[in-house]
């Protein structure tokens, strides 16, 4: 998701999502489209792999956070069994 960091006397980052972030484009003028371009293309998004972690350590994180319920993390569990990166 991309995020803005607003400097003042405090910084703060804040997520925007992407169809948010397409929103804002959209309202841009041509002169201003063209600037983003650019800029764009000056920097190129880094790409990095996708890191699988296992199972375990995924719900591992969840349950120390102890929001969830038992129920909540047994779904969680088969999803990611189910789910296209874990099969």
């Amino acid at each position: 998701m991309p995020r803005i960091t607003l400097k003042e006397t405090i910084t703060k980052e804040i997520e925007i999502p992407i169809d948010t972030l397409c929103d804002i484009i959209d309202s841009l003028s041509v002169t201003e489209r063209k600037k983003v371009l650019e800029r764009v293309k000056a920097k190129p998004v880094k790409l990095t792999p996708f890191k699988k972690d296992t199972i375990d350590s995924i719900l591992a994180d969840f349950e120390a956070t102890k929001l969830y319920e038992d129920d909540f993390l047994k779904d969680l569990k088969e999803g990611l069994k189910k789910s296209s990166a874990y099969r």
